[in-house]
């Protein structure tokens, strides 16, 4: 919890530095949009709900963080937490893009990306835990007749993974992942795709709960309405600077605010 602190209060937008001898130092900007959304509603009043699994229903941000240190030391390249952690929530490739100097990046990809997964499938999967009230969470929405939809960007043996630790294959509608469409956050395509496979022909009638500003950017690319999640570690600020409408603690809150919404309507 003690890092968790740190990074919230860090934020974001901490510069990533590599710090290996035999490199430049690579400093990669990241702007996200601004841009509050502006579509009306509220959280309660959504016919569809699309649900970032790793994050908001699975437990995988540090986890996460500690595999790419891991990974990345081993092919010689030191980063700190932060430096990992500002780019959780772009796919594995995109990360590394974005992290490690563009022609080491091209040259060492493939391996570091072979390596990075089979040691978050072999190791890290096993341990990853649910959030707490992610069930009640789905089964509240889908008992009011809303349409639930899973976005990963896992793909294969980790979404699988993901599905069975889950559990809620009997609750929700579709699950797009890495499989489905390449591009992820903060490109809207998932986005596109889950509310294509749920017949939402309205993106305004749809609300994306997810953990990173990527997810917030995607959500206004596709024109739907986004709420944060500070499972993600990121700043409340930052997400809210990014387009999310709130930011909730966990799966609860949400729930919570969604009984709220109800009772105040």
């Amino acid at each position: 919890m003690a890092v968790a602190r740190r990074i919230r209060r860090r934020g974001w937008m901490n510069a990533a530095n590599k710090t290996a001898a035999d490199a430049e130092p690579r400093r990669p900007v990241v702007r996200h949009l601004a841009v509050r959304s502006r579509v009306g509603g509220s959280l309660a009043e959504a016919r569809a709900y699309l649900l970032v699994v790793e994050g908001v229903l699975v437990d995988t941000v540090l986890p996460s963080v500690n595999c790419w240190l891991q990974t990345l030391a081993e092919f010689g390249f030191t980063f700190r937490t932060a430096d990992v952690h500002r780019f959780q929530g772009l796919d594995a490739a995109d990360l590394l893009d974005r992290l490690l100097p563009a022609g080491e990046a091209q040259e060492n990809k493939e391996f570091i990306l072979a390596k990075y997964q089979m040691r978050f499938v072999g190791e890290v999967l096993p341990t990853l835990r649910v959030m707490p009230g992610v069930r009640d969470l789905v089964a509240d929405l889908v008992g009011r007749g809303a349409k639930v939809a899973l976005v990963s960007a896992a793909r294969g043996e980790e979404l699988a993974g993901y599905r069975a630790l889950l559990g809620l294959d009997d609750l929700v509608a579709t699950v797009v992942s890495g499989d489905d469409v390449a591009n992820g956050m903060p490109h809207p395509d998932r986005l596109a795709a889950a509310l294509d496979r749920l017949g939402i022909r309205q993106p305004a009638d749809a609300l994306l709960v997810g953990p990173s500003p990527y997810d917030a950017e995607a959500a206004h690319l596709a024109k739907i309405r986004a709420v944060g999640m500070l499972s993600g570690l990121f700043a409340r600020a930052d997400l809210m600077n990014a387009g999310c409408r709130d930011v909730f603690l966990d799966p609860k809150s949400v729930r919570l605010a969604l009984a709220t919404s109800e009772v105040a309507a």
